[in-house]
């Protein structure tokens, strides 16, 4: 509880008070007492005063993309009638320089803030904590160190880019392809009954032959179509992607996973290490997020995955590494369907790796025209809009992905 400031002064006492006795000198007795004393005196005031300091901690916001920043803020209040001491916080941040603030003293009913920022660097958990206060005397002699709030952690999710949802198939679902408002009622296929008219209603929706055959005003009540689902699967294998590449891998499944949840689709997430995870509301699809933000690459490979990744999803995209043989086994095995598309991310530049060997079957297995093949300087949104027949969207991302507006 001494600093060295006290044990030294407390040293001083001591040999001040055995000279005393040896040289017999009164006044050392009164320098002894007085050293001891005022060591004494520090201790009994850091005890008796570092309640007073109040200290609570808040993360705003505690998930964030990476890229993004995470604000820390210190909320400190005197509790006690008194006049807080001096005190120094030191936050401690995960993979980061600590944070300190030195807190003057606070009068009875007075709070301060003080903050700092946690910058989103790489995706992981950020720990933050222990926190400490640590309280010290006016003449510096003694000081107490104690945890003044819990430990808490910055969830950093997948680095995204603002793509295009993978497109809904035509045939017997096309009714469900396009879910736009522009073009609910385009379709006859889309008419459900009629009923009367309501003030409100659309003029343009009114069954005229209806209307005149009733006399009152009647309008075409339409179906409204239903949400796809859409299936995401990323590659987790340690020996088809360095470390790079997986992350970047990660970031576009991210990016399809959000596109996908924009567009009001139910969602299916799919790894070769064998997760699989559906979402169909906000709280199930943060649950895909936090778990992409802690994935990792596996080193042992899933057959039964790619058994099941002929997945019934209305529409599916495979986030693949550099080896083809998880391609060539699907399209070998079960033939790989209509509304699949590939983004495979390589080592190489898409020019050389388009030039690879590839098995008898793989080019029945997947056309071109399917999958996009991004090497390690291609950007994956414009790859992506390409395979789509797109042009690239915004790539700064409007709202975050957990406050985003589904399509109704």
């Amino acid at each position: 509880m001494p600093t060295r400031a006290g044990y030294a002064t407390l040293v001083f006492g001591v040999v001040s008070l055995i000279a005393g006795r040896l040289f017999g000198l009164f006044e050392l007795y009164i320098v002894a007492a007085a050293a001891l004393a005022l060591v004494a005196c520090a201790i009994a005031w850091v005890v008796l005063n570092w309640r007073g300091l109040a200290v609570s901690r808040a993360v705003t916001p505690a998930r964030l993309h990476v890229g993004s920043t995470s604000a820390v803020t210190l909320s400190l209040s005197n509790r006690r009638f008194i006049p807080t001491p001096v005190a120094k916080i030191t936050d401690e941040v995960d993979g980061t320089p600590r944070a300190d603030a030195h807190v003057p003293p606070l009068t009875k009913g007075k709070v301060t803030r003080a903050s700092y920022r946690v910058p989103a660097e790489v995706r992981g958990r950020i720990a933050l904590g222990p926190m400490r206060t640590r309280v010290t005397d006016p003449f510096a002699l003694a000081s107490v160190l104690r945890t003044s709030a819990p430990d808490a952690e910055v969830l950093v999710l997948p680095a995204y880019d603002v793509v295009s949802a993978p497109p809904q198939p035509s045939g017997r679902v096309a009714s469900r392809a396009d879910r736009s408002p522009g073009r609910i009622g385009a379709h006859g296929d889309e008419f459900s009954s009629l009923r009367d008219y309501v003030v409100g209603d659309d003029l343009r929706k009114v069954h005229w032959p209806s209307t005149a055959r009733s006399g009152e005003l009647v309008v075409r009540s339409e179906h409204v179509p239903e949400h796809g689902d859409s299936m995401i699967m990323l590659d987790t294998r340690a020996s088809v992607a360095a470390l790079e590449t997986f992350e970047r891998m990660v970031s576009a499944a991210t990016s399809l996973l959000i596109a996908c949840f924009r567009r009001g689709d139910t969602i299916r997430f799919k790894t070769t290490s064998g997760i699989d995870m559906v979402a169909a509301d906000e709280p199930s699809f943060d649950a895909i997020l936090d778990r992409l933000a802690l994935i990792t690459q596996s080193a042992s490979d899933l057959v039964e995955v790619t058994q099941d990744a002929n997945t019934p999803a209305e529409s599916a995209v495979l986030v693949l590494g550099s080896s083809e043989a998880f391609v060539d086994n699907l399209g070998a095995r079960h033939g790989i369907p209509a509304t699949t598309l590939v983004a495979r991310f390589v080592t190489e530049r898409a020019g050389s790796a388009a030039s690879e060997p590839r098995s008898a079957h793989a080019g029945a297995a997947l056309p071109s025209r399917r999958m996009a093949v991004i090497g390690p300087e291609d950007e994956f949104p414009v790859l992506w809009a390409s395979l789509l027949g797109r042009s690239p969207l915004s790539s700064t991302p409007s709202t975050p992905p957990s406050t985003a507006t589904r399509t109704p």
